[in-house]
């Protein structure tokens, strides 16, 4: 007898996959049997694609119930409408119906040398089976079903009997639609996109793949693949949200992804959008499984039988908002009767130094985040969310705010505004419809961790019907982060080297107004450089930046935050933590002055920020583009102040941006310490805030010994390793005559490269004296005998002056305004351990400062200088952690304890021109290599010899750099200090 099977309809779990007989079937053999499978063809479901819905043969395998015997093993070509007589005896099988097997000779022998129903399970289709240019591979098994005799029909696992049998196969690929968009128009970048870790295949009869290796890619670029992509234009909708540029890319045909744990993360499928000149940003392909309490789980597997509508913006990290809809259905998980909440993104990853931008529409009239979130992935434990995020919640500064739209309604006419400085959302009371962004950055919750909170972002009809979406927030904080006040770690520079033009990342923490709950306020504008400098609040995007291997700052470019309008990028605002990122808007368009390098240029970018409702301090941040050395003050300037008054600077010189180091340290190298085996062999870091490595002004037995930045912490045991006291006769930098002293050290220890120099400081082939001498002491008994800052000596002093004597002082020219003489000494380094003179038995005898103190001067300063932070896209990219020196006591630098280690430093600045150049702050090695003062202060070396004190043997000049400490002090010879060359003339 004939039975029919019909094959009406592919009933599928995806939008698009449908498929549709529209070709005539027949049968390569329909003699002999006793009754007959009849197939045809009907009007289906409508496709968008007919590639979708294509079926061009058709495998009919039947199998014993009884023994999984294979009786009937039929391949069927396709035609339009034809009919297919199966033929086969009556009994009980199992069928398995295979369409579009793939035409492959290791495929076809399997299926045609099928025996029994296990052989099924030894069939792979391979990964390129599944392509956009072969019809889709589909299959079904019906089991249990009877072929009743004399055109009786057929009965299917015990049902009712049915003369015609409905076929409904599915697909064993899964289909891929992507739509791109662009903040900005990407025409000359985008290139096309990549696949990466696809399955190698699928296995016939089973719904995973998780053993077949996942080491397939495939690439599409414009060029060679162009039918895949389009070009539209942007939506109104996209317009709202800043979209100028968008591209859609059709139907991708890929083998289905199944694996178990499905949040296994390394099965998954990944996708790089390909860039030109351009960071080429990637995500891995997730669907979302509802979870707990309307969040999800991480699913990374993509099934079979399904579509997929990928919809991201290309930026770092590339975050796709990924759908996977029924055929003929809009399905809105997030739709509550006539409202609906969208939201682009429910689970977001963030370091403290990134954030994450969410964007959302409804047809509520407000939407707000919730004062309270939950901590933890399903917990209900809650806590503010103001203590751990930045000005999400929407309420107002009550004491006399400076932006009273942040956390009030405002009315715009038609509009109804919701707004903080991370929040927004903007309702049209015509059309009834809104939208809006969320900017997700760390605040106030400021500790080491790896901790989930989910925030609630609540949409609201007079403040009753709500529909609540929750957003599932994972942050990472590897290192500390500090208060944005001079005393304690503002940022006060920036740096770009010539090509240079991505992101640098400025922050600061900020406690709440004083005796208040209010966020303090804060503001930035550009006050030198306005139009070559943009300021946004939009967040990194890097997802690493903030751990130890950040993203180049490269890649990820400032644009002004689109969705506030205030922000031109000349002019941003923001209440709490202070966030922002600044750069230059192009590479340095000055004329090439040094070895390829250009003039540098310079900006100054003002900050202030509310600590009271009556205190609102302001700070300068000092930018910079162009490694090229150069001058801080020039020569020829008249020095209006101090022992060289009215005369005119003459030894100012070009200065270089990077402390010194060696090959293998800047390589990464880690050993104790590193000989170089010629004079001028050093090289300059990467970065300006790195602090290089250690030398001795000379030594005996190493003069050219490179030490490491921050080990042993606790020094040397070998004089082979360090060398404590230099023997001899005193060593001199230049040439002289006279067996008192070791002639022409430079000959030995000169560690700049070609080109640069040590600078002096003063006279280097005789003492450099540079002011009161002795600078000494005494507080007993009375009256103190001393000298004075104006350089005079007091009532009974034996000082001598010798304070013009930086009229030849290199160091000081070129940093100091207005040169000063003497020196600083703070602390135990004024203790002479020796009394003198000896007859003085049982007096107490100090070294004194004879220069004047930093900041004593205010605005007229002699030197100008800010201690803080660097962003030079290293420091401010990587987390800050502590790291201890030789006392026991802690300081901090990024990288630390390895030969990259970056500090805090002074930046040295020049009012009238805007340039400026950092000193990191690297401390120094003392007795037996101690490392002393990392993260607090820099040493620096001149080649300019000081005078002996009692409790030293030979000492040298260096410039001594900290917050309230700058200048220049006489020091051991025998120290460890950095080096920061000048340029030759």
């Amino acid at each position: 007898m004939i039975k029919k099977i019909h094959i009406l309809g592919i009933i599928l779990a995806s939008v698009l996959l449908v498929s549709c007989i529209e070709e005539r079937l027949s049968a390569d053999d329909t003699e002999n049997a006793s009754a007959y499978l009849q197939v045809r063809g009907n009007s289906l479901l409508s496709s968008t694609d007919p590639l979708d819905n294509e079926i061009k043969s058709l495998r009919i395998l039947a199998f014993k119930k009884s023994t999984g015997q294979c009786v009937s093993n039929k391949l069927y070509s396709a035609e339009l409408n034809d009919v297919i007589n199966h033929p086969i005896d009556e009994g009980v099988y199992d069928f398995v119906f295979l369409a579009n097997e793939p035409n492959l000779v290791s495929v076809l022998d399997g299926l045609n040398g099928i025996n029994d129903y296990a052989d099924l399970g030894n069939i792979t289709y391979p990964e390129q089976a599944f392509r956009s240019d072969v019809s889709i591979p589909m299959f079904q098994e019906l089991k249990n079903v009877e072929v009743l005799p004399n055109r009786g029909g057929a009965r299917v696992d015990g049902g009712e009997i049915q003369s015609l049998v409905e076929l409904q196969l599915e697909r064993l690929g899964t289909r891929v639609d992507i739509v791109l968009e662009g903040e900005e128009d990407l025409t000359n970048y985008f290139k096309g996109i990549t696949f990466y870790n696809l399955p190698e295949g699928i296995t016939l009869m089973s719904a995973s793949n998780a053993s077949l290796g996942r080491s397939k890619n495939r690439k599409f670029t414009l060029t060679d693949d162009a039918s895949y992509f389009t070009s539209v234009s942007p939506s109104l909708e996209q317009q709202s949200r800043g979209i100028v540029w968008v591209k859609k890319i059709t139907r991708f045909i890929l083998p289905f992804s199944n694996f178990s744990p499905e949040d296994d993360d390394s099965k998954a499928i990944t996708l790089k959008v390909d860039m030109e000149n351009r960071h080429s940003p990637s995500c891995h392909l997730k669907i979302q499984a509802k979870g707990v309490a309307g969040a999800s789980k991480d699913n990374y597997t993509l099934p079979y039988n399904s579509a997929l509508l990928l919809t991201g913006t290309i930026k770092s990290p590339l975050n796709l908002n990924i759908q996977v809809t029924p055929w003929g259905e809009e399905n809105h998980n997030w739709q509550v009767g006539n409202f609906y909440l969208n939201v682009s993104d429910i689970n977001v990853s963030i370091t403290d130094f990134n954030g994450a931008r969410i964007t959302f529409s409804s047809n509520m009239p407000k939407v707000h985040v919730l004062p309270d979130l939950y901590v933890g992935e399903e917990q209900v434990v809650s806590m503010s969310t103001g203590k751990v995020f930045n000005d999400l919640v929407f309420t107002p500064v009550v004491n006399s705010p400076w932006f009273a739209q942040y956390g009030n309604p405002v009315h715009d006419g038609k509009f109804v505004k919701y707004e903080t400085s991370r929040f927004s959302y903007i309702y049209d009371t015509e059309s009834k419809t809104g939208s809006g962004y969320m900017d997700i950055l760390l605040d106030e919750y400021n500790e080491i961790h790896n901790k989930t909170f989910r925030l609630v972002l609540s949409g609201e009809v007079d403040g009753e019907k709500k529909l609540q979406r929750e957003i599932k927030v994972h942050t990472r904080q590897e290192g500390y982060r500090f208060d944005g006040i001079y005393w304690d770690g503002p940022y006060v520079g920036a740096f770009f080297r010539d090509d240079e033009k991505g992101e640098r990342i400025i922050t600061g923490q900020q406690p709440r107004l004083e005796n208040t709950t209010d966020l303090s306020e804060w503001q930035v504008w550009i006050e030198k450089g306005d139009g070559d400098i943009v300021l946004s609040t939009t967040p990194s995007f890097d997802p690493f930046v903030g751990t130890a291997t950040p993203g180049d700052a490269e890649d990820y470019p400032v644009r002004p935050n689109e969705f506030k309008q205030h922000e031109s990028g000349s002019y941003v605002t923001g209440r709490g933590r202070v966030y922002f990122r600044v750069a230059w808007k192009r590479e340095n368009p000055n004329p090439v002055i040094d070895n390829g390098l250009k003039q540098p240029r310079y900006a100054v970018v003002c900050l202030s920020y509310r600590r009271s409702t009556g205190w609102s301090p302001l700070s300068r941040i000092y930018i910079r583009q162009g490694e090229a050395a150069d001058y801080l003050m020039t020569n020829g300037d008249n020095i209006q102040l101090g022992p060289l008054a009215n005369k005119t600077r003459t030894e100012a010189r070009k200065i270089a941006v990077f402390n010194l180091t060696t090959t293998k340290y800047k390589n990464g190298g880690e050993n104790n310490y590193e000989d170089l085996s010629q004079i001028k062999s050093g090289v300059f870091v990467k970065y300006p805030s790195q602090a290089g490595v250690f030398f001795q002004w000379t030594s005996n037995a190493h003069p050219r010994r490179a030490y490491h930045p921050t080990k042993p912490v606790n020094g040397y045991s070998s004089t082979d390793d360090w060398d404590d006291i230099f023997v001899g006769a005193r060593p001199m930098w230049d040439n002289g005559s006279g067996t008192d002293y070791a002639w022409n050290h430079k000959d030995i220890s000169e560690v700049c490269p070609p080109g640069y120099h040590r600078p002096n400081d003063g006279y280097t082939n005789q003492i450099a004296y540079n002011g009161p001498y002795p600078n000494f002491e005494r507080t007993l008994p009375l009256p103190v005998e001393r000298s004075t800052h104006d350089g005079d000596p007091a009532s009974n002093s034996n000082d001598q002056m010798y304070s013009e004597q930086i009229e030849k002082s290199e160091w000081r020219q070129s940093l100091a305004l207005n040169p000063v003489a003497g020196e600083l000494v703070l602390g135990n380094e004024a203790i002479l351990d020796e009394q003198y003179p000896a007859e003085r038995v049982g007096w107490k005898i100090y070294r004194y400062p004879t220069s004047p103190n930093f900041r004593e001067d205010g605005e007229d300063e002699n030197i100008k200088a800010v201690d803080g932070f660097y962003a030079d896209g290293y420091f401010d990219r990587r987390p800050i952690q502590k790291q201890q020196i030789a006392n026991g006591t802690n300081r901090y630098g990024v990288s630390v304890n390895t030969s990259q280690v970056a500090y805090r430093g002074c930046v040295f600045y020049n009012s009238a021109t805007g340039a400026s150049v950092f000193f990191p702050a690297g401390g120094r090695k003392e007795l037996k290599g101690r490392l002393m003062y990392a993260g607090e202060t820099g040493y620096y070396w001149s080649s300019s010899v000081s005078p002996i004190f009692p409790n030293s043997m030979y000492n040298a000049w260096a410039q001594e750099n900290r917050r309230d400490l700058v200048g220049n002090v006489s020091t051991s010879i025998s120290a460890g200090h950095l080096i920061r060359c000048f340029r030759d003339n």
